[in-house]
């Protein structure tokens, strides 16, 4: 089925504000019922636009995840912190988080999918990435644990440029004070 056929069509809310607009002005139907039907066709048309330039994606993206519900597989990662450390970012790479797990080692936590918010970053979280039935990612969810935690530092953007960006869940050895010791020299 494609998500095109699934869409509902925006006349329903065009109706409703037709109404509200009806029962609010002094003006005569028959100007805002024209106001409506010119603003709500084009409203309409453009929404309906805008759905089949994404309609391909959106399909590929449900497909995606249907196949990742009849695979029921994961990839977990979980990430249990004593400390970490941020990064500022730098043009528009994505967050960047060294968490300091036991060892001590560092796991590097980077992405646009990990800005801040009401409990991220935490010490105590997993990310959890869906798979479909070829094995592929398809979706990443974080499974927040732990209250939400302040930094023990953060590194800013221009110490940032001069050190080499660490991959996605790269791990290095040494702990948040090595790292620290090394951004400082």
């Amino acid at each position: 089925m494609r998500a095109l056929g699934r869409c509902r069509s925006p006349s329903g809310v065009i109706g409703v504000l037709w109404l509200l607009t009806l029962l609010a002005s002094d003006a005569p139907w028959l100007v805002v019922t024209a106001f409506w039907i010119v603003v709500g066709g084009g409203i309409a048309l453009w929404v309906r636009r805008d759905m089949r330039a994404h309609a391909a994606q959106f399909d590929d993206i449900a497909a995606g995840l249907r196949s990742a519900l009849a695979a029921n597989v994961a990839e977990v990662f979980d990430v249990r912190a004593k400390a970490f450390v941020e990064f500022e970012e730098v043009e528009d790479e994505g967050a960047c988080y060294a968490f300091e797990i036991d060892g001590p080692r560092l796991v590097f936590v980077t992405g646009q999918e990990f800005y801040a918010g009401a409990r991220f970053p935490s010490l105590d979280f997993s990310l959890v990435y869906l798979c479909d039935e070829a094995g592929r990612r398809v979706d990443m969810l974080i499974d927040k644990r732990g209250k939400k935690a302040a930094p023990a530092r953060t590194v800013p953007a221009r110490l940032v440029q001069e050190i080499p960006r660490p991959g996605h869940l790269e791990v290095r050895a040494g702990g948040v004070e090595t790292l620290l010791e090394k951004v400082a020299t």
